[in-house]
């Protein structure tokens, strides 16, 4: 029973996971680029405060669900799932992150929103995978 409710719950979160990555690639990074330079360093902050409110439970809690699934029921593409999302950490960690702090540090640079916009492929990949793992 309780793995049944894990299993809605992980599914749940991957699918928002990769709803909001999907959102975050095609339409709110991109949006970056328009933002007026003079505005952008208070319109960044904001942005950051705001996103984090709504990703940093999402991927807590689907690290846990995954991490309860592993010890649970292991299997081969249970491991594959959480494979991916430590791998979308590594890369939010290693690449975004540092894209975002650059960005707040020195405002509105073309240069770095273009290098976020093309690292945060390597998350759509891994979080959309997620996601379809999740559904065999």
């Amino acid at each position: 029973m309780i793995f049944e409710q894990i299993t809605h719950i992980q599914f749940a979160v991957d699918a928002a996971m990769a709803t909001l990555i999907w959102m975050v690639q095609l339409v709110i990074y991109p949006v970056f680029r328009d933002v007026v330079p003079e505005r952008f360093h208070d319109w960044h902050l904001k942005y950051m405060k705001t996103i984090s409110r709504i990703v940093i439970p999402l991927m807590f809690i689907q690290a846990l669900c995954h991490g309860l699934l592993l010890v649970l029921q292991p299997s081969f593409l249970q491991w594959m799932a959480s494979t991916a999302i430590l791998a979308a950490w590594i890369v939010t960690f290693m690449l975004s992150v540092p894209c975002h702090q650059a960005l707040q540090r020195s405002g509105h640079q073309i240069e770095i929103i273009n290098r976020l916009i093309r690292t945060n492929w390597l998350r759509t990949l891994f979080w959309t995978l997620t996601l379809l793992l999740g559904t065999v």
